[in-house]
């Protein structure tokens, strides 16, 4: 809103979030959804272990915010669970993490789309869509532009999981995640 009264165009911007192993992928579809809920793109380079985000500063603001939150979220509920084995004895311990990831990746996923959804009806509804959509339209035109100048032949990704207690925790992981982010308060 305040670039609609000011005349200023959006400019749309990128950072780098670094991962660390094991599950980059897993952990860059988090970022994704993160971004995708918050007006941003998001692209995963594997063999440099980061993700690329794009949008506006203060989206990308959230997007790091809220990323790193979840990644640690998750990160406390999957090792909770400890080590996991077969009937057998056999560890199945890395499936149980790959699809507990994919798991909560997804969930979250699902859970900011219904509140990005949400919160863009209440502010329609207080703004007037004639005032809300050119501003949020402009800035996803300016985020997809500078997208595709930079990401011209990307080639979409299929992540797989195995393991049905793993995605059950995750998903239930993923229920109790804390969606809100506060940035530090300056002392």
């Amino acid at each position: 809103m305040l670039d609609a009264n000011t005349g200023g165009a959006p400019a749309a911007g990128g950072r780098r979030i670094w991962l660390d192993n094991p599950y980059l992928i897993a952990k860059s579809m988090l970022i994704d959804v993160v971004a995708s809920a918050n007006r941003a793109r998001a692209v995963f380079s594997e063999a440099l272990g980061f993700v690329t985000v794009l949008g506006d500063e203060v989206d990308l603001d959230i997007v790091e915010m809220l990323s790193t939150s979840l990644l640690v979220q998750a990160t406390t509920a999957m090792l909770a669970a400890g080590p996991q084995t077969d009937v057998r004895g056999q560890s199945r311990t890395r499936s149980y993490r790959q699809s507990f990831s994919v798991s909560y990746a997804t969930r979250i996923g699902e859970r900011l789309a219904s509140a990005s959804a949400a919160a863009s009806s209440t502010m329609a509804e207080s703004v007037g869509d004639a005032a809300l959509l050119p501003v949020l339209a402009a800035r996803s035109r300016a985020v997809d532009e500078l997208f595709e100048t930079m990401f011209p032949t990307l080639i979409p990704r299929r992540v797989s999981a195995s393991n049905p207690a793993g995605w059950g925790a995750g998903r239930a992981a993923a229920d109790l995640a804390v969606l809100d982010t506060h940035p530090a308060v300056a002392s």
